[in-house]
């Protein structure tokens, strides 16, 4: 008897740990949620809402009830059956509303530049943009769920 939950994540149907929350049920299997407050081995508490995503469940007549709203991946339980979809139309418009909302008072001016993987903290900008507002000379350049999630979305 396995002691795993079974659930379809994108029409991939995946098993994940008794209690855990979707994000991680979807890294565990190599699969992207993007994220920008979610760290794995600490409480999930929701803040920055990248991570939300459209789920059912089952319900005892074989049918499913969809969870209310978008719900954030990291702090919904896995649940035997659930169906999960994370890219849907809504979903993607919803996350770059609230990308937007997010860095428009954050230094981003690497983050939505098409010559970023030519630039070097001691390069001089080729658009002008001042040394604080560029992501090379941050210490988390290269492993910032910012940079990751604004080049997922397509920014």
């Amino acid at each position: 008897m396995s002691d795993k939950v079974n659930l379809t994540i994108d029409g991939v149907e995946i098993q994940a740990e008794p209690g855990s929350m979707i994000i991680q049920a979807a890294m565990d299997n190599e699969m992207y949620i993007p994220y920008l407050c979610y760290y794995p081995g600490m409480k999930p508490y929701g803040a920055c809402r990248m991570c939300v995503v459209k789920a059912e469940a089952p319900t005892p007549d074989g049918s499913y009830r969809a969870l209310p709203g978008s719900p954030a991946s990291c702090t919904t339980p896995v649940s035997e059956g659930m169906r999960v979809e994370t890219n849907t139309g809504d979903l993607v418009g919803l996350r770059k509303g609230i990308m937007e909302l997010l860095i428009s008072e954050h230094p981003h001016g690497c983050l939505n530049c098409h010559r970023v993987e030519l630039c070097g903290p001691t390069d001089v900008c080729l658009r002008h943009v001042s040394v604080n507002d560029r992501c090379v000379t941050c210490p988390k350049n290269e492993r910032c769920e910012l940079k990751d999630t604004v080049r997922y979305m397509e920014m």
